[in-house]
């Protein structure tokens, strides 16, 4: 029927009909890639667009964290103990430790508002010194922008504190309780850059502020430089700019206002290299055309009408053969390839009939075999995503133990014995550490208040006995008192169950004579051989030497035991000996158990030791004990960090 609404001579010539499908095929075909291309280019324009707005306001939440962080930093850094102490070494020495732990902090000053002073600072003076920084903002300005913080934490604008210093920005906010007192922090904009600006494809991230100067940009040659890209552009939270010409060639730019700071993120993107993509659908498009019209200009030379009948009663042979017709005829008068593949369809017909009764039978087995395996299958994975869910349950009630929250409980897995086996062993064993840690909670709260305000009552009392009366009782009452304190002192060490992690660094030599003012020594001597410099949580280290130079001066000589205090020669960590008996070897692991002790009578609680073995353990040290050169007791810690110093002349204490 569709061959008669063709004009005459188009159905009598084969040519012209195998021209006239190809003309319509190539035809279709460029409607479709031109309908694909126009489409393609929507498509693209819009996933650009998205691209560069979500780019910026992936950055811009990236910096809002940044400068959040910075805030809750400055506020640690203000409420710290050293701050709140006054003493300027102390806070020379946290300042120090803060610009070493945080890259982002180059420099920090410690001021005072009222004379527009700079008391202490530390960081890198290539990037802002006091001198610079204090000249360039102006003294009065400089301490302006710490006054006007109260209590909050100030941003500066961005500037360069002299020719050739790098560009930075300030951090500012007084210390609480200390009037006229301030930290100042510095952050370098070109290595915020370079740690906080992430690259994209083909484009840069810009950074500008609310007068249109750039603050952070991946080309540091632009920081401080006004953006040629005019800021009344940013007129919403976040959106796009289209062609834009910027640095004499057309730029697609992004942008996001940050949530925490009056500054805009930029996502910006040659215009060429954002919509590539469009050009080489364009020209794949004209290509496969072309290739199309050439085969289809192969095709119409090298096939004609004969081939084409011969296909066609193949063809017609073939669909009977499909619908079962096994005694269709097939002719075999050709002799030339066709002849050939009509007598291989002969014989394909008379194979069938013998095989189509086999094929019928494997194709039902195999239809049983499939519905078993995927029956199979679906039960294997059924119980696989089951475990996966009741894992990650696992995990999730895991985590929050591992964080604190020991009140969490697994809820038993109903379909799997193992997994029900295992969370009841969790539930049973964190109930024990709950029960634990409360008992331990509970001790520590009876002896650091409700123990210690009766002594304290206790003290006073007998304090005040002895300024009434002359007792020969009173002394050791007194005495026994301050023993009882001491105690406490050392069972609140021996419940310490956490790990230290903030930690300063401690001088080897201040500590340990600072510990042995602590000690009745006697006659006892100390020396110190090195003044190396390690990280430690200065208040427990206190409690290794006290409780080690005690050790040595209660089991040394009466006349007057040596104690010796220095770094080890082959591993990071101190060491402290003495020369008096020593500890014999089968004693040194029960020295260390709580409670052990040889001087029960003299007052000894066997905490000492074991106090020592905490700290060492709660620091990640190891401690050694072993012997001396003299055949005195020596304990070593080792896995000490050091945190630089160098050896002094041994210092000796009587």
């Amino acid at each position: 029927m569709t061959r008669r609404l063709l004009p005459r001579f188009v159905r009598k010539r084969y040519a012209v009909q195998f021209a006239l499908a190809v003309g319509l095929v190539t035809l279709a075909i460029a409607a479709v890639g031109g309908y694909s291309y126009l489409h393609a280019n929507e498509v693209i324009g819009d996933e650009t667009r998205d691209d560069l707005v979500t780019n910026a306001e992936i950055q811009a939440q990236n910096l809002d964290e940044w400068l959040t962080r910075m805030e809750v930093q400055m506020r640690s850094i203000s409420e710290s103990a050293a701050f709140q102490s006054g003493d300027d070494r102390d806070i020379n020495l946290y300042l120090w430790s803060v610009v070493e732990r945080d890259r982002d902090i180059d420099a920090a000053y410690y001021i005072d508002t009222r004379n527009e002073t700079v008391l202490t600072s530390t960081g890198s003076a290539s990037v802002a010194s006091a001198e610079s920084v204090t000249t360039y903002y102006g003294r009065r300005e400089f301490t302006a922008l710490a006054q006007q913080s109260h209590g909050d934490v100030v941003v500066s604008d961005p500037f360069r504190p002299s020719e050739g210093a790098a560009p930075v920005v300030l951090f500012a906010t007084t210390i609480p309780d200390r009037p006229n007192r301030a930290v100042i922090a510095v952050a370098n904009l070109r290595d915020i850059s370079e740690t906080h600006l992430h690259d994209i494809d083909a484009g840069r991230f810009v950074v500008v502020d609310g007068a249109g100067t750039v603050v952070l940009a991946e080309d540091e040659s632009r920081l401080l430089e006004t953006d040629a890209l005019d800021t009344t552009r940013y007129d919403a939270a976040s959106g796009f700019v289209p062609g834009q010409s910027l640095a004499g060639s057309s730029t697609e730019v992004g942008f996001a206002r940050m949530e925490t700071h009056d500054w805009v993120v930029t996502s910006r993107v040659p215009t060429g290299e954002a919509y590539a993509l469009r050009t080489d659908i364009l020209t794949q498009i004209l290509a496969t055309l072309f290739v199309v019209g050439a085969g289809a200009a192969l095709l119409a030379v090298t096939i004609g009408r004969d081939t084409v009948d011969a296909v066609r009663t193949l063809g017609s042979n073939a669909r009977e053969l499909t619908d079962g017709n096994l005694d269709v005829s097939i002719d075999r008068d050709r002799e030339d390839e066709f002849g050939d593949l009509y007598e291989a369809f002969d014989v394909m017909r008379v194979s069938l009939r013998d095989q189509i009764l086999e094929a019928e039978r494997a194709r039902e087995e195999a239809e049983a075999a499939r519905g078993v395996a995927w029956a199979e299958k679906e039960a294997s994975e059924r119980r696989r995503r089951h475990l996966e869910r009741t894992a990650e349950a696992y995990g999730e009630v895991m985590r929050a133990c591992a964080d604190g929250d020991l009140a969490e409980r697994i809820e038993p897995d109903e379909e799997s014995e193992a997994m029900a086996e295992v969370a009841r062993s969790f539930n049973e064993m964190m109930a024990d550490v709950q029960e634990r840690n409360e008992q331990l909670r509970t001790v520590s709260n009876v002896l650091s208040h409700d123990l210690r305000n009766p002594l304290n009552v206790a003290v006073g009392r007998a304090e005040l006995l002895a300024d009434e009366t002359e007792s020969d009782h009173v002394e050791p009452l007194v005495e026994s008192l301050d023993r009882i304190d001491a105690i406490i002192d050392d069972a609140l060490v021996l419940a310490l169950q956490r790990r230290v992690e903030d930690t300063l660094p401690v001088a080897l030599s201040d500590a340990a004579r600072r510990a042995w003012g602590h000690v009745e020594t006697g006659d006892a001597t100390l020396v110190v051989e090195e003044n190396a410099r390690f990280a430690a949580d200065p208040d427990l280290a206190a409690h290794v030497f006290e409780n080690l130079f005690r050790n040595s001066v209660e089991h040394g000589d009466p006349d007057g035991v040596t104690v010796t205090v220095g770094a080890l020669c082959d591993a990071p960590g101190f060491y402290v000996e003495d020369d008096g008996p020593g500890i014999p070897e089968a004693d040194r692991a029960s020295v260390l158990e709580p409670g052990y002790t040889t001087n029960r009578a003299g007052g000894g609680t066997g905490f000492g030791l074991p106090i020592v073995l905490q700290v060492a353990d709660a620091h990640g040290w190891d401690l050694a004990l072993c012997e001396s050169a003299t055949g005195g007791a020596r304990f070593e810690l080792s896995g000490v960090e050091h945190v630089g110093g160098g050896a002094d002349d041994a210092v000796s204490l009587v």
